[in-house]
């Protein structure tokens, strides 16, 4: 009998040892808060509440003369490090007033692209996003859909910390970043 009840209780202590291996995205946020940051044990953030669907598709929006076009897809168990997340990978696509194309990733693989997600905030995604970061046009764009319009979206990006290149950016004084500095509204096509 006692063997019995001592199998039973190493089953239970090892079933709960690795029992958190893997947790939802809202939890993965409040651990980013802590100084301890995600548990070892984590191997995989899930999207666990669906959240991440209100932002996948195809959003436009237009702001000082360029009409803007974000594609989100959501990969599930994708990884480059050794937790697996379920993540936003981007796309974007920007043409001047004239319809001339300024930027486009539309046929990057998701491999190579430069603008993915990695953490759900409370009500916002945020996404890090690299394009020339000699000139500081790289950073974070946080994207939030309406509380009370589902098919619109705003974004924001805020740029990196002011380090560049000045050899490989001589024109950093009149650059004109990629996305806007401002917050920008976008429509779920």
């Amino acid at each position: 009998m006692k063997n019995i009840i001592l199998v039973i209780i190493l089953f239970i202590t090892g079933v709960s040892c690795k029992a958190q291996t893997t947790i939802s995205l809202e939890q993965a946020y409040q651990y980013s808060k802590s100084d301890d940051g995600i548990p070892e044990t984590v191997t995989y953030v899930k999207d666990i509440n669906n959240r991440l669907d209100q932002f996948v598709g195809t959003w436009k929006g237009s702001y000082n003369g360029k009409n803007y076009e974000f594609k989100f897809i959501k990969k599930l168990n994708y990884t480059k490090y050794t937790v697996k997340w379920d993540k936003l990978i981007g796309r974007i696509l920007i043409k001047d007033s004239n319809g001339n194309i300024i930027y486009n990733t539309m046929n990057e693989s998701d491999d190579n692209t430069m603008f993915w997600g990695y953490q759900l905030q409370t009500r916002a995604y945020v996404m890090s996003f690299v394009y020339n970061s000699y000139c500081n046009d790289s950073g974070d764009i946080f994207i939030e859909v309406r509380k009370n319009n589902s098919n619109e979206m705003t974004l924001y990006f805020y740029k990196d910390g002011g380090l560049y290149n000045p050899a490989k950016c001589p024109n950093y004084d009149t650059y004109v970043p990629l996305l806007p500095k401002d917050k920008i509204v976008l429509t779920k096509q």
